[in-house]
């Protein structure tokens, strides 16, 4: 198996010198017991068993490498049992393999002996060379061969007198015979036992026991689980060797070096070291060179699909292993992609606490995992999502990366290895966001208001990230500036809490709240002038304080109590202004609002200038009334706004003067229109439902 800095062969070794295990005294060993074991008068079999991917095939030829150097009188023929599509073709290839291994001139009376055995162990076997090459490419069998028709004890006799004449020693080479059907493999034990057994002729078999095993048992030669079938190949093999294990610093130091050439993020200051805390199972599942190799070529391909920062290296190698070991839950895992991420399965559990959800059991998904390899499964799958429950585990080794996969927002892109349509690249978001700090806003407008829905939602999730925001309060303003123009343009969605406008306001707020205390409140005056109307200003403002209060506790910055003034006072004139219009003021929502801002801060603010125009006749008590009339509408359906029925008393005392009017007594009006939202008819609408401030307000 060769491993390079460019690509991943799956190729065998083809000498010693490319060893790096410390196989190669083994097959120094192995070549001289072959070699002494040599006799004209027997023929041994050495049989070389190791796992798939364990290394048999470099092995064997480092064997056949030191056998030639060291005795150079040696021939070596290469069968290949698996390349033939049945038992016919099986003997033909191994007789036409016996008989390319010999000399070309001196071996010709023994190729010939050896196409007549050949014919009659399998008739069908017609193309057994006479003057070498394979037995695809060898010639018809001599007529007058094949007309004699000896005994097949008579022919084998011949031809093993004249193979022994060549006091030639000759190694056969059956590698993988594993890979064959039941009968084709009972066939070539057959040939091994029997129909080859030429004085002089040694034989080394490589298969993994446990696949030639099976195989056997479903040819109902031997019983599987009793034995037999290791009786029956002691028959077979004399002399069993093995494929020595790769150790447990061998594999590390593989591992390592695998790891060096495709790995690309380090962090000095804060490394994770995950993988490293996983290691037991990484030993446990890459337990031959060819497996470690396949994996780390896997993360050579997979690593460089996206850039370091829109994924976290460490769950994708992690992931890879799942995959590389366990290919059937890897594929299942995005079918359990919302249990995976939250860790239940999203119903209250019905016993115990009613805010707890009932847990995802993971078991379902282990059961995808043979039977010794789920206790493995279960720590890479709560290291992937830590949410799991896991009776007992202490340590997840989990990812403390934003762009892991355990984040909904990044799951897809785990199993896609790229950013997919409804997707969003994590630099095109930070480089928007920097720009728009350095008063550059244009690529984040078009991030956010030319894209909409769950994209949109990518957008605002990635980019609100605090890793994102600008460290000086320059950057802070402008970035916030850039956000309150957006802002103007997002559909209000007042109902919805969770809405894109009030994510945007969130962001706003959280920019803001880290500025320094020696801000001017001048400078937020300009972000807060940056949103279309009043409602929407206090709005954000509102926000704002929630995030002052969560970062400075009791002790807001002056910044924040000198714009809060502005404010109440900003929004107190609108409303006097908009009172004073009377039945033609501007229909807009977000008066109401207004009115709730300034009572909460100051409320004679407010109150003062109401009653002055109330005590002049300039306003009535139903225009005050009309400004406090709310509307709904029902969600999930088409908006249809209508006047609500629950009028704010509380809020009307707190503006208007204590004491009785000839208007609180006018009978209420009917059949008033509720979907006519004009301030006429909400004074219409407020008639008759309004009671006297009592005295005491």
């Amino acid at each position: 198996m060769v491993m390079t800095d460019a690509v991943w062969t799956d190729d065998a070794l083809l000498s010693g010198e490319e060893d790096t295990l410390g196989r190669l005294p083994y097959a120094q060993r192995a070549a001289e017991l072959i070699h002494s074991t040599q006799s004209f008068r027997s023929s041994a079999v050495f049989g070389l068993s190791g796992p798939w991917g364990s290394g048999k095939t470099s092995l064997v030829n480092m064997i056949v490498e030191e056998l030639q150097t060291a005795h150079r009188e040696w021939a070596v023929a290469r069968f290949t049992p698996w390349a033939t599509s049945d038992i016919s073709g099986l003997l033909g290839e191994f007789y036409a393999a016996l008989a390319e291994a010999l000399p070309r001139k001196r071996g010709k009376n023994v190729r010939r002996a050896l196409s007549i055995t050949a014919a009659v162990a399998a008739p069908a076997a017609n193309v057994i060379p006479v003057a070498g090459g394979a037995a695809s490419a060898g010639v018809k069998m001599a007529a007058d061969a094949l007309t004699k028709a000896p005994s097949w004890q008579s022919a084998f006799d011949k031809a093993a007198h004249k193979l022994k004449e060549l006091k030639l020693p000759i190694l056969v080479v059956v590698d993988d015979i594993d890979r064959l059907h039941s009968d084709e493999l009972m066939a070539l034990l057959k040939v091994v036992r029997l129909l080859g057994r030429f004085d002089g002729v040694q034989y080394l078999l490589a298969y993994d026991d446990e696949t030639l095993y099976r195989s056997m048992s479903a040819s109902s030669t031997v019983s599987p689980h009793d034995g037999t079938a290791e009786r029956f190949m002691e028959k077979i093999v004399q002399y069993p060797l093995f494929v020595p294990p790769i150790l447990r610093h061998q594999q590390l130091a593989r591992l390592n070096a695998g790891f060096g050439r495709v790995l690309r993020q380090y962090s000095e200051d804060d490394p994770s070291y995950r993988v490293s805390g996983l290691i037991d199972c990484f030993l446990a599942l890459l337990t031959t060179p060819r497996a470690i190799d396949r994996y780390i070529a896997q993360l050579h391909h997979h690593i460089p699909l996206l850039p370091p920062d829109e994924v976290d290296d460490e769950d994708v190698q992690v992931l890879t292993l799942v995959r590389v070991s366990f290919p059937s839950l890897f594929n299942a895992l995005p079918m359990f992609r919302d249990r995976l991420i939250s860790g239940h399965i999203g119903e209250i559990k019905s016993t115990g606490s009613p805010l707890e959800y009932e847990p995802f059991d993971i078991n379902a998904l282990l059961e995808l995992v043979p039977l010794g390899k789920r206790d493995v499964a279960r720590e890479l799958l709560t290291s992937l999502f830590p949410k799991l429950h896991v009776e007992g585990q202490i340590a997840t080794h989990a990812s403390p990366r934003r762009q892991s996969i355990q984040h909904e927002e990044y799951f897809d892109r785990y199993f896609a290895m790229g950013i997919l349509d409804h997707d969003i690249s994590d630099a095109d978001v930070q480089a928007a966001v920097t720009s728009a700090a350095a008063g550059e806003p244009a690529d984040l407008t078009k991030l956010l208001l030319e894209t909409t829905g769950d994209r949109r939602g990518l957008v605002l999730s990635k980019g609100a990230n605090p890793d994102h925001h600008p460290t000086m309060g320059a950057g802070r303003i402008q970035l916030s500036k850039a956000l309150a123009s957006i802002a103007n343009h997002l559909p209000s969605e007042d109902a919805l809490p969770f809405s894109h406008l009030d994510q945007v306001l969130i962001w706003i707020a959280d920019l803001l709240a880290e500025l320094p205390k020696d801000t001017a409140s001048q400078d937020l005056g300009v972000v807060i002038d940056q949103l279309a109307d009043a409602a929407l200003q206090i709005r954000a403002w509102k926000r704002v304080g929630s995030a002052v209060r969560r970062t400075h506790q009791d002790d807001a910055p002056p910044w924040f109590n000198q714009t809060t003034a502005r404010l109440v006072v900003s929004a107190a004139t609108s409303v006097v202004e908009h009172l004073q219009g009377g039945d033609d003021a501007e229909l807009r929502f977000g008066v109401g609002y207004q009115i709730h801002f300034v009572l909460r801060h100051d409320p004679d603010l407010l109150r003062t200038p109401v009653r002055e125009l109330l005590d002049a006749k300039e306003i009535s008590l139903s225009v005050l009334a009309s400004r406090i009339v709310s509307v709904r509408t029902i969600l999930g359906t088409k908006p249809d706004w209508q006047l609500s029925p629950d009028f704010d008393q509380e809020t009307f005392n707190q503006i208007a003067p204590p004491g009785d009017d000839p208007w609180y007594h006018e009978p209420a009006e009917s059949n008033v229109d509720i979907r006519d939202l004009s301030w006429a008819n909400r004074r219409r609408f407020v008639t008759g439902k309004v009671d006297p401030p009592p005295a005491s307000t």
